[in-house]
C-alpha cells in the first residue's frame, strides 16, 4: 500500500508541478504586463471624443421568457448611449411561444428592439442560432439603407455595463474584435451564504482570476486571447472579409471559441481589455468598477457540471487539433503555447482529487506517525513541499484577483477558509473533475442523437430594485468624464446629503464644475443630448414672431427646423408646461430639446436681432429629417460629435453608419 502510495504521489506531485510552472509564467507576464499598461490605461473622457456610431446587440434566445423581458428593460434604462443608436436582435424559435410572446411585447414597446425567428425549431446550436441573425441583421442593413459599425454578441440573462456600448464604440476604432470582461454576479459573503451559494462562487473565484488577470497576461504577451461568448465585440470589417461564409460554425458547441481560433487563423487578433470606472458609494467609499459584463451563474452541482462539460469538450477536443497547431508555421510560439494551456485542462483537472488525498496525507505525515511515504529530505518530500508552494501561490493570486474584483470579503471567502486548502477552491476543483470525466464521456461516446445541440443551463435575473445600483447618476458621470475629483465628490456628495440639497447645485455653488460642464452630464443622464451652439448650428426661418417670443422668454435657440419638427437647445431642462407652450407657438411641430451652453445660446439670442447673421436655408440634416432618413437624437449626436471630429456633417452622418455615401449624392 505504501509503495503504491509513494508512486502515485510521485506521478501526481510531478505533474502538479510540471503544469503549475505554466501558470508562473503567465503570472510573470501578468506583473510585467502592469508596467506597460500603468501609463497606456484608457481615459474615460476620450470615449466622447468620437462619433456613437449605430450598433447591432446580437441575443440567442432559447426559454428564455423569464429573463429576456427584465434584461432589455434594465439594458434601456441603464444603458449610457443614445437608444436610437443601437438595435437589439433577439434570436428566438417557433416553437418557444413564451420567449416569443416576450419579444412581442419588447418589440411593441421598443422600435429598436427585433425578433428574428429561427427557420428551424428549437433548439439549434447557439452557433446556428447566431448565424441566422447576422442574416437577418445583413438583410436589414440593405433594407434600411444602413451600416452597423460593429456587433455585440450577449446572453439573454446578461446585465451590461452602463459604458459599455461607449467603450465598444470607442475600441472598434482601432480594433476588430475586442472581447469585454465577464465578472459573474455573487451573493454578499456571510455564514449564511458561504455554503448555499458555493457553487455560484466558483464561477466568481475562476472568473475573476482568468479574466483580471489570465487574459490580461495574454493580451499583453501577444498570445491567443479567446472570446468568452458575451461581451464580445466584432467590427462589421471583419464580416466583410469573410464574405458569405457562416461566421460560426453551427456543429461546434463552444462556437464563441472557435471563432476566436478561426479568426486567429486569419491574422484578426481578440484584443481583450480591462478597464474601469470610479464611483462613490453611499457610504462615502471610492471604488473601482470595472466595465464587464456581469450575469448570475448555476448554483447546483449538476448545471455546474453540465455547463462546465460542454466548456472543456468544445475547447480542448473539439475547437482545434493540438498536433496540428504545433505543425503550423503560420503560428508564434506564444500563441501555441496559450492554446496548450486551454487544451491541457482534459487533463490537468483529473488531477486535481488524487492530488488532494496525497496531499493531505503528506501535511497529517508532518505532525503525526504514519508509514514514512516520503522520508524527509528525499526527492519527493522536496517536490511535496514545493508542491504546496505552488498552492499556496496560487490562492495568493486568486486572492488579488477576487479582491480587486469583489473585495476584501470575497477574497477572505475563497481563499482563506479554511488555509492551505480553502473549501471553494476544493469544491470548484471537485466541479471541474466531475465535468472533465463528462467532457471524456462525449468524446467516447458522443452527444444524445450524435448531435451538439445547445447545452444551456437555467437563467434567472436580479430584481429591479437591486438593479438601480448599476444606473449611472450625475456624479459618476462627472468621475468618468474626469471632471471631478473622486474625494472632492466624495465630500460634496456627503454635503449634499446632510442638506437635502441636489448634487448637481453643490458641484456648482462649490465651484467643482461649470454650467457648461453640469449641462453635459445632465444630457446623458437625461438622454436628451448636448451640442455647443455656434451661429452656424441655429436657423430661426418660418418661425413666427410668437415663436420667437418663446425663444426669448424661456432662453432657447432652435437648432433644426422642419415641416413637422424643431430641436431647441436649452440652458436647463425646460419643464413640460414650458414645452407645450413654445410647442404651440410654433404650429404644433414635435419639439426635441436638448441642453446646451448657457452662454452660448444668450449670444445667440442675441442674434435674433440680426437676422441675416443666421443661416436662412434649409441644410443637409433638416434635409434628412424631412425625409426620414435620420432622427432628432441622431442629427444632435452628428452635430455634437462635428465639434471635435473636424469632418462635414455628410461624412460623420455616414461614419455614423446612419447614412450610405450613395443616399447623401442624392
Amino acid at each position: 500500500m505504501a509503495t503504491t502510495i509513494y508512486y502515485l504521489g510521485f506521478i501526481i506531485a510531478f505533474l502538479f508541478i510540471f503544469f503549475s510552472l505554466d501558470d508562473l509564467f503567465w503570472d510573470a507576464c501578468y506583473y510585467f504586463s502592469r508596467r506597460k499598461r500603468a501609463g497606456n490605461h484608457l481615459q474615460m473622457k476620450d470615449l466622447d471624443t468620437v462619433p456613437r456610431r449605430l450598433l447591432a446587440v446580437l441575443i440567442p434566445a432559447w426559454n428564455e421568457a423569464e429573463v429576456i423581458g427584465p434584461m432589455v428593460e434594465n439594458l434601456f434604462c441603464s444603458i449610457n448611449y443614445p437608444s436610437s443608436l443601437f438595435h437589439i436582435f433577439i434570436g428566438v424559435y417557433p416553437n418557444d411561444s413564451a420567449t416569443l410572446r416576450e419579444v412581442q411585447i419588447l418589440e411593441e414597446r421598443y422600435p429598436n428592439v427585433h425578433g428574428v425567428v429561427n427557420p428551424q425549431p428549437g433548439p439549434t446550436s447557439k452557433a446556428q442560432n447566431l448565424n441566422q441573425v447576422l442574416k437577418f441583421i445583413l438583410r436589414f442593413e440593405n433594407q434600411k439603407r444602413l451600416r452597423f459599425a460593429c456587433f455585440l454578441i450577449h446572453d439573454a440573462e446578461d446585465i451590461i455595463h452602463p459604458t459599455s456600448f461607449k467603450l465598444a464604440n470607442y475600441l472598434t476604432f482601432q480594433h476588430e474584435v475586442v472581447q469585454l470582461p465577464v465578472f459573474p454576479l455573487q451573493h454578499y459573503p456571510t455564514w449564511r451564504t458561504f455554503f448555499k451559494f458555493i457553487t455560484s462562487s466558483t464561477y466568481a473565484d475562476e472568473f475573476a482570476e482568468n479574466h483580471y488577470r489570465g487574459l490580461l497576461a495574454r493580451e499583453a504577451s501577444g498570445a491567443f486571447v479567446p472570446s468568452a461568448g458575451t461581451g464580445f465585440i466584432i467590427s462589421h470589417s471583419v464580416l466583410d472579409k469573410m464574405g458569405s461564409q457562416d461566421i460560426f460554425e453551427e456543429d461546434s458547441i463552444t462556437e464563441d471559441y472557435k471563432l476566436s481560433f478561426r479568426l486567429g487563423e486569419l491574422g484578426i487578433p481578440t484584443r481583450f481589455f480591462l478597464e474601469g470606472v470610479e464611483r462613490v458609494l453611499d457610504n462615502g467609499k471610492v471604488t473601482t468598477e470595472y466595465i464587464a459584463t456581469r450575469e448570475i451563474f448555476p448554483n447546483t452541482l449538476r448545471e455546474a457540471v453540465k455547463q462546465k462539460s460542454r466548456w472543456i469538450y468544445g475547447i480542448s477536443f473539439q475547437s482545434f487539433s493540438f498536433r496540428e497547431v504545433i505543425k503550423d508555421k503560420n503560428f508564434p510560439p506564444i500563441f501555441k503555447y496559450s492554446l496548450y494551456r486551454d487544451w491541457k485542462a482534459k487533463y490537468a483537472n483529473l488531477l486535481s482529487i488524487p492530488g488532494y488525498a496525497v496531499f493531505v496525507y503528506f501535511i497529517l505525515s508532518l505532525f503525526y506517525v504514519l508509514p514514512p511515504v516520503y522520508p524527509v529530505w528525499s526527492l519527493f518530500w522536496w517536490l511535496s513541499v514545493v508542491l504546496t508552494f505552488l498552492m499556496v501561490e496560487r490562492q495568493v493570486m486568486r486572492g488579488i484577483a477576487l479582491k480587486q474584483v469583489y473585495g476584501w470579503r470575497s477574497a477572505i471567502a475563497g481563499c482563506l477558509i479554511p488555509p492551505l486548502l480553502p473549501l471553494r477552491a476544493v469544491w470548484g476543483n471537485i466541479i471541474n473533475f466531475l465535468a472533465t470525466l463528462s467532457a471524456w464521456r462525449i468524446c467516447f461516446f458522443g452527444f444524445p442523437k450524435n448531435r451538439p445541440r445547445w447545452q444551456k443551463t437555467k437563467h434567472s435575473y436580479l430584481p429591479p430594485e437591486v438593479l438601480l445600483r448599476y444606473q449611472r447618476k450625475l456624479g459618476d458621470l462627472a468621475l468618468e468624464k474626469q471632471i471631478v475629483a473622486p474625494s472632492v465628490l466624495a465630500e460634496l456628495l456627503r454635503e449634499a446629503k446632510e442638506k437635502g440639497e441636489k448634487i448637481g447645485e453643490v458641484l456648482i455653488r462649490e465651484g467643482a464644475i461649470s454650467q457648461e460642464e453640469l449641462n453635459s452630464i445632465l444630457a446623458e443622464v437625461l438622454k436628451s443630448g448636448y451640442i455647443e451652439l455656434d451661429n452656424h448650428s441655429v436657423r430661426i426661418t418660418e418661425i413666427a414672431p410668437e415663436g420667437l417670443e418663446k425663444f426669448k422668454k424661456y432662453c432657447v435657440m432652435p437648432v433644426a427646423i422642419t415641416k413637422h419638427s424643431v430641436i431647441l437647445a436649452a440652458g436647463a431642462p425646460l419643464p413640460l408646461e414650458a414645452q407645450q407652450e413654445i410647442k404651440e407657438s410654433l404650429g404644433g411641430r414635435n419639439l426635441s430639446v436638448v441642453l446646451s451652453s448657457p452662454s452660448l445660446i444668450a449670444q445667440a439670442l442675441q442674434s435674433l436681432e440680426e437676422p441675416d447673421s443666421l443661416p436662412q436655408f434649409p441644410r443637409l440634416g433638416e434635409k434628412l429629417l424631412d425625409r426620414g432618413l435620420i432622427n432628432e437624437e441622431q442629427l444632435v449626436e452628428a452635430l455634437r460629435a462635428q465639434k471635435f471630429y473636424p469632418k462635414p456633417l455628410g461624412e460623420i452622418l455616414v461614419e455614423m453608419g446612419l447614412v450610405r455615401p450613395e443616399d447623401l449624392e442624392n
